[in-house]
């Protein structure tokens, strides 16, 4: 089964992914898509997944605004990237021809059609826009409010007692390799979207599955940066999931793929009934608890607040999906599909040819 992701994620500063660590690292040829919405980047790399399954099973990344539409499908084995390279999630190539190729749809429509339908695309174009503005701005609250939880927890936290569990975990886990030291791999596996707050669990498959249960988020972010860097000093390869709604670099979930085991957040909406063997961690004790007590009622405040306010983005993401759709529909009326199945045909030929 293809591993699953998020292109990335929404942040109060913009659009973030890690896939541009991967082009930028020259070991694959990428085939940057650029279009408006509705050109058929989508289902171009849904073909070319179908067309290629039976030469490699890719990672396949999928819109956070529309988890429904895949923005890019990666061929580790091939050193092949096929990815949407348009708003909000811009990609430019950086050696043209050479690591990348640019492949533009807008060629594949009529400027006539689109003309028609001018000022309603640039209506709805602004009015996109502005939702997505509106999410931006209810992150920023949203961390700053997940921000002071956190440091409740910090303030309580038993740091001593929690890094020598780490270390009994760590050596019980991950086994020295004879190997160098590894580094992190970002990949997004949760990610805010129009119907939610979503996980991706088939990447949990088959895995050892510890869910880290933490109301104060402190215990979580120290055990998850602990356990990942263990991993990695140990030789074995490490995926994280940055928590988005936290700041900076903070892990949500922790993957170690050799030894399937995956180290997770228990404050994810989608993880109930999990189909596999799961261990859970409690959080709660390594947290002085007469501590806690004077600031329990302010961190549930706030966790209160942060879940309306999630609410309120996922709001916002739903009518700027919808506004999308009906800029969508403009490019769709304009589109010559014929022309973009010609251009698919030719990608699903070059892959194919570099593969051989």
């Amino acid at each position: 089964m293809a591993e699953t992701y998020f292109l990335g994620y929404s942040t109060p500063d913009g659009f973030l992914t890690h896939i541009t660590d991967d082009i930028g690292s020259r070991k694959y040829k990428t085939f940057i898509l650029k279009g408006g919405p509705g050109t058929g980047k989508s289902s171009l790399m849904k073909r070319v997944v179908k067309e290629l399954s039976e030469v490699e099973t890719p990672e396949l990344y999928y819109c956070s605004s529309d988890p429904d539409s895949l923005d890019a499908v990666l061929f580790r084995g091939l050193g092949i990237i096929v990815v949407d390279g348009t708003s909000p999630h811009v990609i430019e190539p950086k050696y043209p021809g050479v690591s990348e190729i640019l492949i533009n749809l807008g060629s594949c429509w009529d400027s006539n059609k689109l003309n028609d339908a001018k000022e309603k695309i640039i209506a709805a174009t602004i009015k996109n826009k502005k939702y997505h503005a509106v999410v931006r701005r209810y992150l920023r609250a949203i961390i700053s409010i997940n921000e002071d939880v956190l440091t409740v927890g910090e303030t309580c936290l038993n740091k001593e007692k929690l890094d020598a569990y780490c270390d009994r975990l760590s050596s019980r886990l991950f086994p020295k390799k004879k190997c160098s030291p590894t580094a992190v791999s970002f990949r997004q596996i949760t990610s805010l979207t129009p119907k939610g707050v979503l996980t991706n669990k088939t990447n949990f498959d088959g895995m050892n599955v510890f869910i880290v249960n933490d109301e104060y988020y402190a215990v979580r972010a120290r055990l998850l940066d602990k356990l990942a860097n263990a991993a990695c000093s140990n030789g074995y390869e490490v995926i994280v999931s940055s928590d988005m709604f936290l700041q900076g670099n903070i892990y949500q979930h922790v993957v170690i793929p050799e030894l399937k085991i995956a180290i997770i957040s228990g404050n994810c909406d989608n993880l109930f009934d999990m189909p596999y063997h799961t261990a859970k961690i409690n959080a709660m004790r390594f947290y002085d608890i007469s501590k806690l007590k004077d600031k329990k009622k302010r961190a549930e405040f706030d966790r209160g607040v942060a879940e309306k306010l999630i609410g309120e983005a996922i709001t916002a993401l739903k009518n700027a999906k919808n506004v999308h759709d009906e800029l969508e529909s403009w490019y769709i009326n304009a589109m010559n599909f014929d022309k973009v199945s010609a251009i698919t045909d030719k990608l699903i030929e070059d892959i194919r040819h570099a593969a051989m």
